[in-house]
């Protein structure tokens, strides 16, 4: 493992796209933005003294300076104690790093290391089984990303409609009503039949109503928005890696597993 200062994990990709996917993975997995740093080249200076600012030796610094002038992308992980698990997503994604170049320089086969101190000449490699080679097998992941939009609009409008309405008011009038009632004896002498004709007048009265409109409030009608959750299935084909083992003669093969085929 490719670390600096025991927390700084560092890494090179040949395919930006690998290192996209790269960072994902460590966003995924709890490194945020402020511990990831991707750098790749678009033309212009190197990146010699931001490596040494970080603790790069110098001729690790050359090193990775050169990968990023060649046009490759470079990711550094600030892990704290967790750089096994930040270089472990890093190589899971097609990365290599100073150690494993060294390591490819130095013999056939392929080295590990050991150690986890600083750059320089205090690192350990230890070589694994001779003749040994690793392949890495990729599978595609499906992952969801979730964004804000807007799926309609809801809004209340006040419209004005005339209806015939009938009200039913009780009211009172008055009526005249005339008795007659036989009667007996004598009229006075002083008023002679004919004379002096007189009127009565008997006012009649009744009641008479008005209609008046008035607005009052009959209902109230609230607008408001709340979170419903809901879940949605998505499917997709995804493409994954399996090793097929091309095998000639009498050989054993040991350790197959379950994605691993056998070809005679």
């Amino acid at each position: 493992m490719s670390t600096v200062n025991r927390s700084i994990v560092a890494a090179v990709f040949q395919d930006e796209s690998q290192a996209q996917q790269a960072m994902a993975d460590l966003q995924n997995a709890g490194f945020t933005d402020d511990q990831i740093r991707y750098s790749v080249h678009k033309g212009g200076a190197g990146i010699l003294d931001s490596l040494m600012g970080l603790g790069f030796a110098q001729e690790q610094a050359n090193y990775y300076n050169s990968e990023f002038m060649a046009g490759r992308t470079m990711v550094t992980v600030n892990a704290g104690d967790r750089q096994q698990e930040a270089y472990d997503i890093l190589m899971r994604n097609g990365a290599y790093d100073w150690n494993s170049r060294t390591g490819q320089t130095a013999s056939a086969g392929s080295y590990t290391q050991t150690g986890q101190t600083d750059y320089g000449s205090n690192y350990t490699q230890t070589p694994t089984t001779e003749g040994e080679q690793k392949v890495r097998l990729r599978e595609e992941q499906l992952q969801a990303q979730k964004q804000q939009v807007q799926a309609g609009e809801v809004g209340i409008h006040k419209d004005v409609v005339t209806e015939e309405k009938t009200l039913n008011v009780p009211v009172s009038r008055e009526e005249v009503y005339i008795e007659r009632n036989p009667v007996s004896g004598t009229v006075p002498a002083d008023t002679p039949i004919g004379e002096g004709g007189e009127t009565y007048r008997v006012p009649v009265r009744e009641e008479q109503v008005q209609v008046t409109k008035e607005p009052v409030v009959k209902e109230e009608i609230g607008l408001g928005k709340r979170t419903v959750q809901d879940s949605q299935q998505f499917s997709d084909t995804v493409k994954r890696e399996e090793a097929r083992i091309n095998q000639t003669g009498d050989v054993n093969v040991e350790g197959a597993s379950d994605n691993t085929s056998t070809n005679q």
